[in-house]
C-alpha cells in the first residue's frame, strides 16, 4: 500500500500558521500576489513529495479562493501567478484522469492561462514536461465522459462520442515539431531530441489511457498494437539523457505502460527508472509508483492479465473508508 498522509487533526496542526496568514489576508481584503502564492504553494510543497494525499481538498480550496475574488478576470495576473494557476489546472486534470471524475477547475481557467502563453517566458512543457498541444488534449480528455467509473464493458455512448473520437484522432496524428533553435549546435540537437522522446512518451501513454478507459472490455486479450504503444513509452523514456532528468516528467505514461507489459525485463527497467528518479530528486511519488505497479502485477498474476486493469487498483487506493477527506493519487 502507498504511504497515506497523517490524519485531519495532524493536517490542521501542520497548516495552522498557513491558515492564519491566509485568513488575515482574506478578512482584511489585502490579498496580495504574495499571499495568493503562499495560499497556493504551502500545502502543495508538503504534499507534492508524495503521490497520495488530499489533493482534491487543496484544489477545491484554491479554486474557491480565486472565485471569492472574482476569478481570473478580476485578478492582476503576473507571469509567476499564471504559472501557478497553470500547474493547478494540470494537477487537477491528471487527478481527474486517474479517478475518472470531474475536474475541480472549469475549462475556462485553463483557456485563460493558455491565451496568455505567447506573452510569457514559460510554457507547459517547462512546467510539466508535456507539450502544450498534448496538454490541451489532456484537459479535454479529463472532461470527456471520464466522471463515470469504468464498467465491465465500454458504453456505446463512450465509443460513439464524437468528442472522444476527435481527441483520439488528434493523439494519433500529433507529431513533435522541432524548434528553430534545434539545429544551432550539438547540445540544442540533444535538447530537442529529449523533448521529442518525452512528448512521444506522453502521446503513447494517453492512447493507452483511452484504450483502457473507453474501449477495453474485461476478459478480452490486449491487442498487439496496445502492447507496442506500451513498449514505445518505455523506449522513449529510456532514450532521454540521464543527465537532464527530463524523462521523469513522463511518470504517468510510464505507469500506464507498466500496467500493460508482462515482460519481466521491461518491468524491471521501469522499476529501475523509478528508483533512480527517487534517489536523485527525493520526490517520493517515484517510489510510491513501485508498490502501485506491483499491486497491478500481483492482481494480474492471480486473476489473469485479461481481467485486471490499473483502474481497479487506483480505486482501491482512493477508498478512504471513514476518513473525512478524499484521498487521491497525483503523478505530478
Amino acid at each position: 500500500m502507498l504511504a497515506v498522509l497523517p490524519s485531519l487533526t495532524t493536517d490542521m496542526q501542520r497548516f495552522g500558521s498557513y491558515d492564519k496568514v491566509l485568513m488575515t489576508a482574506v478578512t482584511q481584503r489585502n490579498f496580495t500576489p504574495y499571499s495568493m502564492q503562499l495560499s497556493f504553494c504551502s500545502p502543495w510543497m508538503l504534499e507534492s513529495l508524495s503521490m497520495h494525499g488530499h489533493w482534491n481538498t487543496h484544489l477545491i480550496g484554491a479554486y474557491s479562493l480565486l472565485e471569492s475574488f472574482g476569478g481570473l478576470s478580476a485578478i492582476t495576473m503576473s507571469s509567476r501567478l499564471e504559472a501557478q494557476v497553470g500547474i493547478l489546472t494540470w494537477w487537477d486534470a491528471i487527478i481527474s484522469l486517474l479517478a475518472r471524475e470531474e475536474c475541480v477547475f472549469p475549462q475556462s481557467y485553463f483557456d485563460t492561462i493558455l491565451s496568455q502563453q505567447s506573452k510569457r517566458e514559460w510554457n507547459f512543457f517547462g512546467l510539466c514536461g508535456c507539450p502544450t498541444k498534448l496538454v490541451e488534449i489532456i484537459m479535454r480528455l479529463a472532461r470527456t465522459n471520464v466522471k463515470n467509473q469504468q464498467l465491465s464493458s465500454p458504453s456505446r455512448e463512450a465509443i460513439e462520442n464524437p468528442g472522444l473520437v476527435g481527441l483520439e484522432r488528434a493523439l494519433e496524428c500529433w507529431t513533435h515539431q522541432p524548434s528553430m533553435a534545434a539545429l544551432l549546435d550539438e547540445e540544442s540537437v540533444h535538447q530537442d531530441q529529449d523533448v521529442m522522446h518525452c512528448s512521444e512518451a506522453w502521446r503513447n501513454g494517453l492512447l493507452l489511457y483511452v484504450y483502457r478507459v473507453f474501449h477495453w472490455k474485461s476478459g478480452t486479450g490486449i491487442p498487439t498494437h496496445v502492447m507496442r504503444r506500451a513498449r514505445n513509452v518505455v523506449d522513449h523514456v529510456s532514450a532521454c539523457r540521464n543527465t537532464e532528468m527530463i524523462s521523469r516528467q513522463a511518470l504517468l505514461p510510464l505507469f500506464f505502460a507498466g500496467c500493460e507489459l508482462q515482460d519481466l525485463h521491461m518491468r524491471k527497467q521501469i522499476i529501475n527508472l523509478c528508483v533512480v528518479w527517487d534517489e536523485r530528486t527525493r520526490y517520493h511519488l517515484f517510489l510510491n509508483t513501485i508498490p502501485l505497479l506491483e499491486a497491478v502485477w500481483a492482481e494480474q498474476k492471480t486473476k489473469g492479465p485479461d481481467n485486471v486493469w490499473w483502474g481497479q487498483i487506483v480505486d482501491r487506493e482512493h477508498d478512504t473508508g471513514t476518513h473525512p477527506l478524499k484521498m487521491r493519487l497525483c503523478f505530478g
